[in-house]
Protein backbone atom coordinates (compact mmCIF):
# COMPACT_ATOMS: atom_id res chain seq x y z
CA UNK A 1 0.00 0.00 0.00
CA UNK A 2 1.24 3.47 -0.96
CA UNK A 3 0.47 6.59 1.05
CA UNK A 4 0.90 9.73 -0.46
CA UNK A 5 -0.74 13.44 -1.13
CA UNK A 6 -1.87 14.17 -4.23
CA UNK A 7 -4.87 16.74 -4.22
CA UNK A 8 -3.97 20.16 -5.18
CA UNK A 9 -5.53 21.65 -2.08
CA UNK A 10 -6.44 19.59 0.33
CA UNK A 11 -9.88 19.90 2.80
CA UNK A 12 -8.82 20.59 6.44
CA UNK A 13 -11.04 17.07 7.07
CA UNK A 14 -8.59 15.13 5.35
CA UNK A 15 -5.20 13.27 6.65
CA UNK A 16 -3.72 10.97 3.60
CA UNK A 17 -4.88 9.78 0.76
CA UNK A 18 -3.50 6.36 0.28
CA UNK A 19 -3.45 3.36 -2.85
CA UNK A 20 -3.26 -0.33 -2.97
CA UNK A 21 -3.78 -2.58 -5.90
CA UNK A 22 -3.88 -6.57 -5.80
CA UNK A 23 -5.20 -9.26 -3.62
CA UNK A 24 -7.35 -7.73 -0.36
CA UNK A 25 -8.52 -9.76 2.93
CA UNK A 26 -4.97 -11.92 2.81
CA UNK A 27 -2.38 -9.87 5.30
CA UNK A 28 -5.48 -10.30 8.18
CA UNK A 29 -7.63 -8.10 9.53
CA UNK A 30 -8.10 -3.96 9.50
CA UNK A 31 -7.00 -2.50 13.03
CA UNK A 32 -8.92 0.02 14.92
CA UNK A 33 -7.58 3.25 14.29
CA UNK A 34 -10.04 5.93 14.95
CA UNK A 35 -10.48 7.47 11.08
CA UNK A 36 -13.09 6.95 8.58
CA UNK A 37 -12.32 6.41 4.60
CA UNK A 38 -14.26 7.27 1.47
CA UNK A 39 -12.65 4.76 -0.80
CA UNK A 40 -13.27 4.06 -4.55
CA UNK A 41 -12.79 0.34 -5.44
CA UNK A 42 -11.77 -0.92 -8.98
CA UNK A 43 -12.68 -4.37 -9.97
CA UNK A 44 -12.04 -5.68 -13.39
CA UNK A 45 -15.06 -5.55 -15.47
CA UNK A 46 -16.82 -3.23 -12.98
CA UNK A 47 -17.84 0.18 -12.78
CA UNK A 48 -16.01 1.95 -9.75
CA UNK A 49 -17.90 1.54 -6.08
CA UNK A 50 -17.44 4.02 -3.45
CA UNK A 51 -18.05 3.72 0.11
CA UNK A 52 -17.64 5.68 3.39
CA UNK A 53 -15.74 2.85 6.23
CA UNK A 54 -17.26 2.64 9.32
CA UNK A 55 -15.54 3.77 12.96
CA UNK A 56 -14.53 0.01 13.90
CA UNK A 57 -14.27 -1.19 17.60
CA UNK A 58 -12.59 -4.35 16.93
CA UNK A 59 -10.57 -5.76 14.06
CA UNK A 60 -12.35 -5.91 11.11
CA UNK A 61 -11.76 -8.72 8.37
CA UNK A 62 -12.54 -7.88 4.72
CA UNK A 63 -13.54 -9.47 1.45
CA UNK A 64 -10.84 -11.35 -0.46
CA UNK A 65 -11.23 -9.68 -3.74
CA UNK A 66 -8.06 -8.48 -5.99
CA UNK A 67 -8.65 -5.34 -7.06
CA UNK A 68 -7.14 -3.43 -10.11
CA UNK A 69 -7.07 -0.24 -7.55
CA UNK A 70 -8.55 1.14 -4.55
CA UNK A 71 -7.99 4.60 -3.59
CA UNK A 72 -8.55 5.59 0.19
CA UNK A 73 -9.26 9.64 1.05
CA UNK A 74 -8.59 9.05 5.07
CA UNK A 75 -10.63 11.64 6.77
CA UNK A 76 -9.13 13.05 10.30
CA UNK A 77 -11.02 11.82 13.35
CA UNK A 78 -14.30 13.27 14.08
CA UNK A 79 -14.89 14.35 10.94
CA UNK A 80 -18.21 14.48 10.23
CA UNK A 81 -19.38 13.44 6.76
CA UNK A 82 -22.47 13.92 4.87
CA UNK A 83 -22.56 9.87 3.55
CA UNK A 84 -25.77 10.04 1.45
CA UNK A 85 -25.55 12.90 -0.65
CA UNK A 86 -21.36 12.63 -0.82
CA UNK A 87 -21.94 9.30 -2.25
CA UNK A 88 -24.75 10.44 -4.65
CA UNK A 89 -22.64 12.79 -5.92
CA UNK A 90 -19.53 10.56 -6.70
CA UNK A 91 -21.87 7.97 -8.28
CA UNK A 92 -22.96 10.44 -11.11
CA UNK A 93 -19.27 11.27 -11.79
CA UNK A 94 -18.61 9.99 -15.53
CA UNK A 95 -15.11 10.56 -14.59
CA UNK A 96 -12.79 11.62 -11.55
CA UNK A 97 -9.90 12.57 -10.64
CA UNK A 98 -8.35 13.56 -6.91
CA UNK A 99 -8.56 16.89 -7.37
CA UNK A 100 -12.22 16.24 -7.73
CA UNK A 101 -12.69 14.51 -4.81
CA UNK A 102 -11.30 16.82 -2.60
CA UNK A 103 -13.58 19.03 -3.39
CA UNK A 104 -16.50 16.71 -3.10
CA UNK A 105 -15.07 16.11 0.33
CA UNK A 106 -14.72 19.91 1.23
CA UNK A 107 -18.49 20.07 0.63
CA UNK A 108 -19.67 16.93 1.96
CA UNK A 109 -17.65 17.17 5.26
CA UNK A 110 -16.84 18.82 8.44
CA UNK A 111 -14.63 18.87 11.61
CA UNK A 112 -16.10 20.49 14.37
CA UNK A 113 -13.39 22.61 16.37
CA UNK A 114 -14.24 21.88 19.57
CA UNK A 115 -14.05 18.13 18.60
CA UNK A 116 -10.90 18.42 16.78
CA UNK A 117 -9.41 20.00 20.35
CA UNK A 118 -11.07 17.67 22.34
CA UNK A 119 -9.59 14.11 20.14
CA UNK A 120 -6.03 15.71 20.43
CA UNK A 121 -5.67 16.83 24.04
CA UNK A 122 -7.06 12.86 24.97
CA UNK A 123 -4.56 11.80 22.68
CA UNK A 124 -1.69 13.42 23.27
CA UNK A 125 -1.72 14.40 26.79
CA UNK A 126 -2.98 10.48 28.05
CA UNK A 127 -4.76 12.52 30.95
CA UNK A 128 -7.89 11.01 32.80
CA UNK A 129 -11.24 11.65 31.45
CA UNK A 130 -11.78 14.30 34.13
CA UNK A 131 -8.69 16.03 33.64
CA UNK A 132 -8.90 16.50 30.18
CA UNK A 133 -11.98 18.12 30.21
CA UNK A 134 -10.34 20.42 32.57
CA UNK A 135 -7.52 21.04 30.19
CA UNK A 136 -9.85 22.01 27.63
CA UNK A 137 -12.01 24.21 30.23
CA UNK A 138 -15.21 22.42 29.74
CA UNK A 139 -17.29 20.30 32.67
CA UNK A 140 -16.90 16.00 32.10
CA UNK A 141 -20.60 15.99 31.03
CA UNK A 142 -19.90 18.81 28.61
CA UNK A 143 -16.78 16.55 26.97
CA UNK A 144 -18.86 13.93 27.12
CA UNK A 145 -21.95 15.09 25.05
CA UNK A 146 -19.78 16.88 22.31
CA UNK A 147 -17.98 13.65 21.42
CA UNK A 148 -21.37 11.47 21.76
CA UNK A 149 -23.10 14.12 19.53
CA UNK A 150 -20.35 14.10 16.67
CA UNK A 151 -18.22 10.82 17.07
CA UNK A 152 -21.05 8.67 18.21
CA UNK A 153 -18.31 7.95 20.94
CA UNK A 154 -17.35 8.44 24.62
CA UNK A 155 -14.66 9.86 25.71
CA UNK A 156 -13.30 6.69 27.30
CA UNK A 157 -13.54 5.00 24.03
CA UNK A 158 -11.00 7.78 22.70
CA UNK A 159 -8.70 7.33 25.43
CA UNK A 160 -8.78 3.71 25.49
CA UNK A 161 -7.88 3.95 22.07
CA UNK A 162 -5.19 6.52 22.25
CA UNK A 163 -3.63 4.26 24.33
CA UNK A 164 -3.90 0.84 23.25
CA UNK A 165 -2.37 2.58 19.78
CA UNK A 166 0.87 4.45 21.28
CA UNK A 167 1.20 1.26 22.74
CA UNK A 168 1.05 -0.98 19.90
CA UNK A 169 3.48 1.63 18.03
CA UNK A 170 6.19 1.42 21.06
CA UNK A 171 5.85 -2.32 20.98
CA UNK A 172 9.75 -2.99 19.75
CA UNK A 173 11.04 -1.23 22.64
CA UNK A 174 9.77 -3.18 25.25
CA UNK A 175 12.15 -5.59 27.52
CA UNK A 176 9.51 -7.21 29.83
CA UNK A 177 6.27 -7.21 29.56
CA UNK A 178 4.88 -6.30 33.12
CA UNK A 179 7.22 -2.68 33.06
CA UNK A 180 6.29 -2.13 29.51
CA UNK A 181 2.69 -2.42 30.48
CA UNK A 182 3.03 0.03 33.43
CA UNK A 183 5.32 2.57 31.15
CA UNK A 184 2.14 2.78 28.61
CA UNK A 185 -0.25 2.99 31.48
CA UNK A 186 -2.15 0.02 32.00
CA UNK A 187 -2.55 -1.50 35.61
CA UNK A 188 -0.41 -4.58 35.27
CA UNK A 189 0.66 -7.20 31.92
CA UNK A 190 -3.13 -9.00 32.60
CA UNK A 191 -4.81 -5.39 31.79
CA UNK A 192 -2.59 -4.99 28.82
CA UNK A 193 -3.05 -8.42 27.35
CA UNK A 194 -7.29 -7.93 27.37
CA UNK A 195 -7.09 -4.52 25.71
CA UNK A 196 -4.53 -6.11 23.35
CA UNK A 197 -7.24 -8.81 22.61
CA UNK A 198 -10.31 -6.25 22.65
CA UNK A 199 -8.49 -3.78 20.30
CA UNK A 200 -6.60 -5.96 18.17
CA UNK A 201 -7.79 -9.63 18.64
CA UNK A 202 -4.18 -10.96 19.36
CA UNK A 203 -1.95 -10.82 22.55
CA UNK A 204 0.92 -8.50 22.96
CA UNK A 205 3.65 -11.25 22.05
CA UNK A 206 1.90 -11.89 19.19
CA UNK A 207 1.33 -8.45 17.72
CA UNK A 208 5.33 -8.02 18.13
CA UNK A 209 5.37 -10.95 15.80
CA UNK A 210 3.39 -9.50 12.98
CA UNK A 211 4.85 -6.99 10.75
CA UNK A 212 1.50 -6.33 9.08
CA UNK A 213 0.23 -5.20 12.32
CA UNK A 214 2.84 -2.89 12.79
CA UNK A 215 2.83 -1.12 9.81
CA UNK A 216 -1.04 -0.49 10.58
CA UNK A 217 0.13 1.07 13.68
CA UNK A 218 2.75 3.49 12.48
CA UNK A 219 0.10 4.43 9.91
CA UNK A 220 -1.40 8.29 10.10
CA UNK A 221 -4.54 7.75 12.15
CA UNK A 222 -5.76 8.42 15.92
CA UNK A 223 -3.74 8.33 18.73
Amino acid sequence: MQHNHTCASLPETLAQVWHHSGELGVSGPILPDGCRDLIVTEVEGKRPSWHVSELFDEPHQTERITVKRMIGFRLKPGTQVNEHDLIKALSVLGSWDETTICKLLADHTRLNTRVSEALGCIAEEQLSIAASAGALGVTLKTLQRTLARHTSRSPVYWRQLARIRKTARAIETAEGWADFALDNGFSDQAHMTREFQRWFGTSPMQFAANSGFKRQAQSIAFG
